[in-house]
């Protein structure tokens, strides 16, 4: 699997997090205690004595154990690839940091407000899931295979699912897994990719609009593109001119007829009166068009 720059940087350095959480820090104790490291970049109730505002970034690159940091990272690389094609990585980058950003403003207050019971925060779940999010929006119709479910499913309904569990869970389930940061990532995303789409509906309105350079559409994916997703670069994103591309296809259309018309009306001709009757200008028409035919031009 080919994975795209923002995604492989965000994978690396959450696995150094983790070795330095794990490996390295512990053999340094501050004050006898290994976990310091922990401590000091997870993302703890605001009025605690540990709280600093610096763990709402540092949180997301820490992980409670090795199955934690492996599912969400397999889920970057599943989601994220895909995502990162269809934004560009400067905006993927935005979109990451701040959907776990702001998934962690949103169990704050839940926990503020006694919803959920005051703990710290870790892991890179609240940005994952905005991913997942952004995903359906992009690929709705693209269809995973998940365990146990025996069947492909579609996104847009897996994430819709995830949604339903999510909430329940959070409200009906004190287990320990920040339910309600979960969905604060996917409500984040949906939030920025609303902004996105409608920045995209003026742009569409004053002639220009945000596309992908590797793609001809912008949000209506298909499972082949989803697929094809894996194997190609990272697009820039640039501006392009609705008006002036409509102009300039109808004119490459208008030329490749009127080129078309004259070879049929050489051609003819030949059939009526031999090749010999053409002038020079219809032969070097005709010549040309041979080439075009062969690849020589």
């Amino acid at each position: 699997m080919r994975m795209t720059p923002a995604v492989k940087v965000i994978l690396i350095i959450n696995v150094v997090f983790y070795i330095l959480t794990y490996w390295i820090t512990p053999m340094f104790m501050l004050d006898g205690h290994p976990d310091w490291f922990m401590n000091f970049n997870a993302l703890h109730p605001i009025g605690d004595d540990g709280f600093a505002i610096y763990q709402f970034l540092t949180y997301m690159f820490m992980h409670g154990g090795w199955w934690h940091l492996f599912f969400n990272m397999w889920s970057l690389m599943i989601f994220g690839n895909a995502v990162e094609q269809q934004v560009g990585t400067k905006r993927f980058y935005f979109y990451y940091l701040t959907c776990g950003i702001g998934s962690a403003l949103i169990n704050q207050l839940c926990t503020a407000i006694g919803l959920i019971n005051p703990a710290s925060l870790v892991g890179a779940s609240g940005a994952i899931y905005g991913v997942m999010a952004a995903a359906a929006f992009f690929f709705p119709n693209a269809k995973l295979f998940i365990i146990p479910i025996p069947f492909p499913i579609k996104l847009k309904y897996l994430v819709g699912f995830y949604t339903v569990v999510e909430m329940y869970m959070g409200v009906t389930s004190p287990d320990g897994i920040a339910h309600f940061a979960h969905l604060g990532g996917i409500l984040v995303g949906a939030v920025i990719l609303f902004l996105w789409k409608m920045q995209e509906k003026r742009h569409t309105q004053d002639g220009n609009y945000w596309t992908s350079s590797s793609t001809n559409s912008h949000y209506d994916k298909e499972e082949s593109a989803w697929q094809k997703l894996w194997h190609k670069r990272t697009p820039r994103m640039r501006v392009t001119n609705v008006r002036e591309t409509n102009y300039q296809e109808h004119e490459y259309n208008e030329r490749k007829r009127q080129n078309n018309e004259e070879i049929d009306r050489i051609l003819d001709k030949i059939r009526k009166n031999g090749y010999q009757n053409l002038s020079d200008s219809e032969k070097a028409t005709l010549f040309n068009a041979s080439k075009k035919m062969r690849g020589e031009e």
